[in-house]
């Protein structure tokens, strides 16, 4: 990674606070009134117009975003959850067409999100006894240590992302060439038009200013472990962050800041321009995606949709939750705070014999017993055109916040302006939220859909707090402010 690669994200000022009364107010629009006495007419200097470099990720979705669809355009569509996997071999989704409109209804059927807290601290038996662990009644041993759960409850978060007139915060895209991931193989790749899976007689890779041309569903090379241990820090650090996944890598400075003594970063956009441009321009629709996959004749064969949030600093906000509960005097080294969302993933199978067998729990246990399943499971790796491989190239992300263009603004309205004509705006477009957040983004003014993670706990604080008192088991309910701030530094709070 260059060092010119820093200067991708424009330089603006952050902005600590983004939550100052009213409501539909934040900082930016009191530094852009105070100018003017309070005149909506006031438009705001360059020094009024703040747009938080933290939020700027959350101004705008993928570039290869799909349009949306309703819920009932595919219901003749069998499926079942699975734990957490909806999975499907509906004959008809070997229409491309088919499983085109069913994958972007699924995207329109909302997971669930929940917060997770637990409390466990060990105890040594000093008998032979029989005790209760995670619900279960098992022996244990004199002098054998075994783990006691003071509280495990959880908080539905579901409601943060229920829209149901407006789904600008619902993004479903494929992955770009630049990224590795399976593309109908059993190894990590990019995309041939970003990264060619051949060399030259000097064992080079082909550059691609050559006839040769690719497909953008073209496999391309094996990614290097060097390179892949930067993307996979690269997903922890966006995922801790709320960071959508088509944020490019290069366009976050902190993440590289954090990574300086890595030697080996991920291969660079800026050693090939055409690469960079490609990358961007050859990004395969789903639909280009649908039809690849219909065509493949892999007996095993996977086509996976992952579903995912954004927008949330998810370790921020478990820092905080830590920091409630052990504000309860609660002393355990063994605290766990998790996101949990219902489905993870939808995974489409081919309608054969063969791979409703192997998906079939009986009969998946007896191919392990008698060692077919593990030989089926070599020759995948070995032949994968033939007995299938996993196509993982789509994503379902939804917004736990998210700012998207005020209809109709332009880049020098002022909010004071923007707020004036709120009560048209609503005639014509109903799905605005009521008293939204405004902020000044790249298009103009934008507004809020969605929570700040702040707002929320806040709310919640003092309700975490008694849930761990009440050595609680279960789902929480309600919420409550408290004047404690534990949760000082989120977004909101």
């Amino acid at each position: 990674m260059t060092q010119d690669s820093k200067h991708l994200v424009p330089s603006l000022s952050p902005e600590d606070d983004l939550d100052l009364p009213p409501p539909s107010y934040d900082s930016a629009l009191a530094s852009s009134s105070s100018g003017a006495g309070g005149s909506s007419s006031h438009a705001p200097t360059v020094e009024d117009r703040i747009i938080p470099q933290h939020l700027l990720h959350l101004f705008s979705g993928p570039c290869n975003g799909e349009p949306h669809i309703d819920n009932e355009s595919a219901n003749s569509i069998e499926y079942r959850q699975n734990g957490l996997v909806v999975e499907t071999s509906d004959p008809k989704l070997s229409n491309p067409n088919v499983m085109y409109d069913f994958i972007r209804s699924q995207a329109m059927i909302l997971p669930a999100i929940k917060i997770r807290c637990t409390g466990q601290h060990p105890e040594t038996s000093q008998i032979d006894q029989t005790v209760w662990q995670n619900g279960v009644q098992v022996s244990k041993k004199r002098g054998e240590t075994y783990y006691v759960t003071d509280f495990n409850f959880t908080i539905d978060l579901t409601d943060i992302i229920n829209h149901p007139t407006n789904r600008n915060h619902i993004h479903l895209r494929t992955i770009p060439a630049d990224y590795t991931t399976y593309r109908g193989d059993h190894s990590l790749r990019y995309g041939a038009t970003f990264a060619p899976d051949h060399q030259n007689a000097h064992g080079e890779y082909q550059s691609l200013d050559t006839e040769t041309e690719y497909l953008p569903t073209d496999l391309g090379r094996i990614s290097t472990r060097a390179e892949q241990a930067e993307i996979d820090a690269w997903n922890v650090y966006r995922l801790k962050k709320g960071i959508p996944g088509w944020v490019k890598m290069q366009d976050i400075p902190e993440f590289w800041d954090s990574r300086i003594a890595s030697k080996a970063p991920q291969i660079s956009l800026d050693n090939d321009i055409e690469n960079a441009r490609r990358a961007v321009e050859d990004q395969p629709s789903l639909k280009e995606w649908c039809k690849i996959y219909c065509r493949d004749i892999g007996i095993f064969r996977e086509f996976w949709i992952q579903k995912g949030i954004y927008g949330w600093e998810l370790e921020s906000l478990q820092a905080a939750i830590s920091g409630a509960i052990l504000s309860t005097g609660y002393q355990s080294n063994y605290i766990t705070i998790a996101s949990e969302i219902t489905p993870k993933a939808i995974v489409i199978r081919p309608n054969n014999v063969f791979s409703r067998a192997m998906n079939h729990g009986f009969i998946y246990f007896l191919s392990w017993i008698t060692l077919i399943w593990p030989m089926i499971w070599i020759l995948k790796r070995f032949f994968p055109r033939f007995f299938g491989a996993p196509w993982n190239v789509t994503f379902i992300n939804y917004g736990m916040k998210f700012y998207p263009p005020l209809p109709s603004t332009f880049p020098n309205e002022s909010i004071s302006a923007a707020q004036d004509r709120l009560p048209s705006l609503y005639k014509l477009h109903p799905e605005l939220p009521e008293n939204p957040t405004l902020q000044y983004g790249p298009k103009g003014v934008h507004y809020l859909l969605g929570r700040k993670e702040g707002e929320w706990f806040r709310e919640w604080e003092e309700r975490i707090r008694m849930g761990v008192r009440m050595k609680f088991t279960g789902q929480l309910e309600g919420g409550v402010t408290d004047g404690q701030n534990v949760g000082a530094g989120l977004d909101g709070y």
